[in-house]
C-alpha cells in the first residue's frame, strides 16, 4: 500500500509565490490608480456585474478567494453602494455554493462505496441535531471568510434539505460582505 504525501513542497511554494505576486501587482495598480478611479473607470453599473462574477468564480476556491476579497475591498473603497455590493456578491457566493451542493448530492453514491461508514456516521449525527440548530450553524459559518463549499458538500452528503440550507447561507454571505465592505471603508478613512 502506497502512502501519498499531501504535502507537495514545490506546489506549496508555487501557490505562495502566485499569491504574493498577485498582492504585489495589485498594490502597484492601486498605487497608480486609487480605488475610486478604478470604480469610475469601470462604471458603477458594471461594477456590480463584475463583483457578482468575481464572487461566483472567486468564492469557489481557497486559492481564488484572495483575489476575490482584494477586489471586493478595492471596489468598496472606490465608492460603490455597500448594500448593492453585498446583495450581488452574496448571490454570486451562494450560487457557487449551490453548485457544490449539487456536486455533493451527485457524488454521494461514489463516496458511500469507500467511505460508507463515515457517511453513515455523519448522516446519523445530522439526524440527531435539530434542523434549526444546523441552520444557525450554517449562518455562523457563512459569517467567516472561509469557503462555504466545504459545508455545502458536507450538507449534501449528509442529506440536509436544500431549502433549509439556502436561506441561512445567503443571509450569512450578505452580512459577511456588508461587514467587510463597511470595515474596509472605515479602515481606509482612518488612513
Amino acid at each position: 500500500m502506497k502512502i501519498y504525501s499531501f504535502n507537495n513542497h514545490k506546489k506549496n511554494i508555487l501557490i505562495a509565490m502566485s499569491i504574493a505576486l498577485f498582492v504585489i501587482l495589485w498594490s502597484i495598480i492601486l498605487y497608480y490608480h486609487p480605488p475610486n478611479e478604478i470604480v469610475s473607470m469601470m462604471g458603477v453599473r458594471n461594477i456590480y456585474i463584475f463583483i457578482f462574477t468575481m464572487a461566483l468564480v472567486g468564492g469557489v476556491s481557497t486559492f481564488t478567494s484572495t483575489a476575490f476579497y482584494t477586489t471586493l475591498i478595492t471596489i468598496s473603497i472606490g465608492g460603490a453602494n455597500a448594500l448593492w455590493v453585498a446583495f450581488f456578491t452574496s448571490i454570486g457566493l451562494t450560487l457557487g455554493d449551490v453548485l457544490f451542493y449539487y456536486f455533493g448530492t451527485k457524488c454521494k453514491q461514489c463516496i458511500k462505496g469507500k467511505y460508507g461508514s463515515y457517511v453513515d456516521s455523519l448522516t446519523e449525527k445530522m439526524e440527531q441535531v435539530d434542523d434549526r440548530i444546523t441552520m444557525i450553524l450554517i449562518f455562523l459559518y457563512s459569517l467567516t471568510p472561509l469557503p462555504s463549499d466545504i459545508i455545502a458538500i458536507a450538507l449534501a452528503i449528509a442529506g440536509f434539505p436544500f431549502k433549509k440550507m439556502i436561506v441561512p447561507l445567503l443571509v450569512g454571505n450578505f452580512v459577511l460582505i456588508l461587514i467587510l465592505v463597511e470595515l474596509s471603508r472605515l479602515g481606509y478613512n482612518l488612513i
